[in-house]
């Protein structure tokens, strides 16, 4: 049941805010279902797959997504995923929290201090900045479980890549792939027996999948009422809540 409503809370972030899910995914599994911290991170990744892929088809049909953005962050995020999900399983459990709870400490930072940012009416077009932030994304979705839509989400408003109503549409498309190639990665890291593919546990992630499809109908419609203030004040929040709950796990580990 806790599993359940976690994929609700899921849906409601990534269609909302274009997270993937992974900052509480990846505790809840390690906490609840008693995964590892690497199994929690692939069976984190996979469920980022299936629901990314359900919003993406979704804010296509209303012509949100931007596809241009979406294609040079990809191939940043895509290669790096995967070579940082290969990575990931050779490194102590430690060490992985460790990551994940800097990379969170360090995104709620940078997510709080946005006060100068205004949207610009027209978003320019920045191939370099897009596989920067693809690139950087992939790496936090490897060692994390992390989808990369922390990442992706407000350094594309940064950058002024998307306007704030196309963010969390385009962050999504994004993590089809940022998270699509770490998941790949880590099923291909073992053996096939359902419910396991590899490190992943298909059963909590077709759980959480349903429960963040669920959700999903009605965070498309918080969405477009969400100003760009509020979605990185909530953002900021988000990261930090979950990174002083990892912060707890690091230092009993």
């Amino acid at each position: 049941m806790i599993i359940f409503i976690v994929g609700l809370t899921v849906g409601l972030l990534s269609t909302i805010f274009g997270l993937g899910g992974g900052i509480i995914m990846v505790p809840v599994l390690t906490a609840i279902a008693n995964l590892s911290q690497v199994e929690a991170m692939a069976t984190s990744l996979a469920t980022i797959v299936l629901v990314s892929t359900w919003n993406s088809w979704r804010y296509h049909r209303q012509g949100l997504i931007d596809w241009k953005i979406v294609l040079w962050v990809a191939i940043g995020s895509g290669i790096c995923a995967a070579l940082a999900a290969r990575s990931a399983p050779l490194l102590p459990e430690k060490t992985l929290v460790g990551i994940m709870l800097a990379v969170l400490f360090a995104l709620a930072w940078k997510t709080f201090n946005l006060d100068h940012l205004k949207e610009k009416k027209s978003p320019p077009s920045g191939h370099k900045a897009a596989l920067g932030i693809g690139s950087l994304s992939g790496l936090v979705a490897g060692f994390t479980g992390i989808g990369g839509g922390g990442v992706t989400t407000p350094l594309m408003l940064v950058a002024g890549l998307v306007k704030n109503r196309s963010a969390a549409p385009t962050s999504n498309a994004i993590m089809i792939f940022t998270a699509g190639a770490g998941a790949l990665t880590y099923a291909l890291h073992g053996d096939f027996s359902w419910p396991r593919f590899g490190l992943i546990q298909a059963q909590y992630s077709m759980l959480l999948g349903i429960g963040a499809i669920i959700s999903s109908f009605a965070g498309m419609k918080i969405n477009h009422l969400i100003n760009l203030k509020l979605r990185k004040t909530v953002l900021g929040f988000i990261l930090l809540f979950i990174a002083i709950r990892l912060l707890f796990q690091f230092i009993t580990l």
